[in-house]
């Protein structure tokens, strides 16, 4: 439609519609907002959308009237609400007032302990509740007719079955009595073992699960050492000189045998000098070494020579041997067999003339046997106080805590600490064998540190 022109030269609205109800006017729009189309059947809708106001109040009135009054006041009788004033007093008992009002007046903290409100506190409805209430109530009805009919539950029947079962005539005390007497477990009188006590040894070995015998090994300690070491009398904070000086001797050979080893080290890994060092023919020669075999000068005489002895020889093993050269042969044999008998006789006849030098030879030997089983004792003593390798690094040996002459005090407050209690334990488990040695790990940083320069801090150093 074209725009509607009023007489005042100003160009109306348009439009937009035909109004059909018999007060609307046509081509005119109402001014307030567009009424907003809310579906009033669903539930989020109903507070959002839905004027309650005068319902709160209501109940806000109920609730005031239940705290103050106790109740509602259009339920309570006339007497409770309003009473007749005749103007005279109720004359009591002839008391006196001030006691009849002290001993009736309630105590301060009695009045500030009550309730304001005249509203019972709510029932806890879960609290008398029973959990699967109608399910054992069916039960119990279901035991009470069995019961009726001579039929007791399992449980009952199994009680009973206790009580007719023969007590056994050997109990067993129960673990957890506070009374019982101790024994040794691995030792020969074991009241465990008392029931198989008079039985076949067959039986026994058969039939009875045997106990598992102890290792020998755990019967003994892992180190001999001390679990705790007493430090030398030169690691004292007031020592005498001649220890301390001990102590400090053994301090400095450590640290030469240190210095020692560092030293060998880099003189086995330091690049060889000019004069020698390698040169080109040492290379070469080292290269073919191996690979050209040395010729020797050939001897062609006594080759032959050689060749004609082992013919020789060979024709010679080849003759047969007469039945007078095998005779003669074996008569040498026999001779020489008996000659040996005789010999032997002899010597052993002549040995009882010698027991005097055997005896000495014998303790002579006795000695030096001790001797040895002594030093084998002494090696393995020293042995057991040495610690174990159990992994694969070996125990090394702490430094040695010692204060220098000058730092030396003459008293505790000014005593510089040396060492550290933590780490002390941690050598001492160590060379006990009870832990093996170990080394703190490497940290090997995987990837590489990037830096990169903030653009505040670039504004501040700009």
């Amino acid at each position: 439609m074209a725009a509607a022109t009023r007489q005042d030269g100003g160009v109306g609205q348009a439009s937009d519609f035909l109004g059909f109800t018999p007060f609307s006017k046509s081509g005119e729009k109402k001014d307030g907002p567009k009424r907003k189309r809310v579906n009033r059947n669903k539930k989020k809708n109903w507070k959002k959308h839905s004027d309650v106001r005068d319902v709160e109040e209501f109940l806000d009135d109920v609730r005031l009237q239940e705290r103050t009054a106790g109740g509602l006041l259009s339920e309570k009788a006339n007497e409770n609400l309003f009473f007749v004033d005749t103007g005279k007093k109720k004359k009591g008992p002839r008391t006196d007032p001030k006691r009849l009002k002290r001993r009736t007046k309630p105590l301060r903290i009695d009045l500030n302990l009550q309730p304001d409100s005249k509203v019972p506190p709510p029932k806890d409805i879960l609290s008398h509740q029973v959990p699967n209430g109608q399910k054992l109530k069916r039960k119990r009805e279901r035991e009470g007719t069995l019961e009726k009919k001579g039929i007791l539950p399992r449980t009952d029947r199994l009680l009973l079955a206790q009580l007719d079962r023969p007590t056994p005539a050997h109990v067993d005390e129960a673990n957890n009595n506070p009374g019982r007497g101790f024994y040794d477990l691995w030792g020969e009188r074991n009241p465990l073992d008392s029931a198989s006590q008079g039985k076949d040894p067959w039986y026994l070995e058969q039939t009875k699960k045997s106990r598992v015998k102890r290792p020998d090994r755990l019967h003994k300690k892992p180190s001999e050492l001390p679990a705790i070491e007493i430090a030398a009398a030169g690691a004292s904070y007031n020592p005498t000189y001649e220890s301390h000086q001990d102590l400090m001797l053994k301090a400095h050979e450590v640290e030469v045998k240190k210095l020692k080893e560092a030293r060998k080290l880099s003189r086995k890994l330091k690049f060889p000098t000019q004069d020698k060092a390698p040169t080109e023919e040492s290379r070469l020669r080292e290269l073919c070494e191996g690979l050209v075999e040395e010729s020797e000068d050939d001897n062609p005489s006594g080759d032959e020579g050689e060749l004609k002895e082992q013919k020789a020889t060979s024709l010679h093993q080849r003759e047969r041997k007469t039945e007078r050269q095998r005779k003669k042969e074996k008569e040498a044999k026999i001779l020489k067999a008996r000659q040996d008998a005789e010999k032997a006789e002899r010597l052993r006849r002549q040995s009882l003339f010698q027991l005097k030098s055997i005896q000495t030879s014998l303790k002579t030997r006795q000695e030096h046997l001790a001797n040895r089983k002594k030093l084998r004792g002494e090696k393995q003593r020293a042995k057991a106080l040495q610690p174990k390798r159990l992994g694969r690094l070996k125990y090394q040996e702490p430094d040695i805590d010692v204060l220098l002459s000058e730092e030396l005090t003459d008293t505790l407050r000014r005593l510089k600490p040396e060492g550290s209690v933590t780490k002390d334990r941690f050598k001492s488990f160590q060379k006990r064998n009870l832990i093996e040695p170990r080394e703190r790990a490497k940290f090997k940083r995987k990837l590489k540190v990037k830096y990169v320069e903030k653009r505040a801090f670039r504004e501040i150093s700009a």
